[in-house]
């Protein structure tokens, strides 16, 4: 088995926290809030780093729901609640993997499995 090589500092690559909503809740970007059904409101500002970023996994299904929602399906409902907390580019994202876990909004919390290169190349 070749062992992986990490990836070079100077690539400058951003570990996100990857999120998953509780059912009945969203992210309104525009407010930087999450919402559930029951009007809930939770607003995780002062929790995170300066700069920091809250996005959906599947951007094209927020337009779609936007549209209509009984549209869409089970399966896409449930893409929508994939997130990715985007922390800058100096701010470890385990530090704040806890912090995110005890949102009210979040069902589940994780890092991205670690980035690896190969370390030689396999002749053809």
């Amino acid at each position: 088995m070749i062992p992986a090589v990490p990836v070079p500092r100077s690539a400058k690559l951003r570990t996100p926290v990857e999120i998953k909503l509780k059912p009945g809740w969203r992210f309104e970007s525009s407010r930087r809030v999450f919402v559930s059904d029951r009007g809930e409101i939770f607003e995780p500002r002062g929790e995170l780093p300066k700069n920091s970023k809250i996005v959906y996994k599947t951007p094209s299904l927020v337009f779609a729901a936007r549209a209509g929602k009984a549209q869409l399906s089970a399966a896409e409902e449930n893409l929508l609640r994939h997130m990715q907390v985007i922390l800058p580019k100096d701010s470890p994202a385990a530090k704040y993997l806890d912090a995110v876990r005890d949102w009210p909004s979040v069902a589940e919390a994780a890092l991205p499995p670690e980035v690896s290169l190969p370390a030689k190349s396999y002749p053809e």
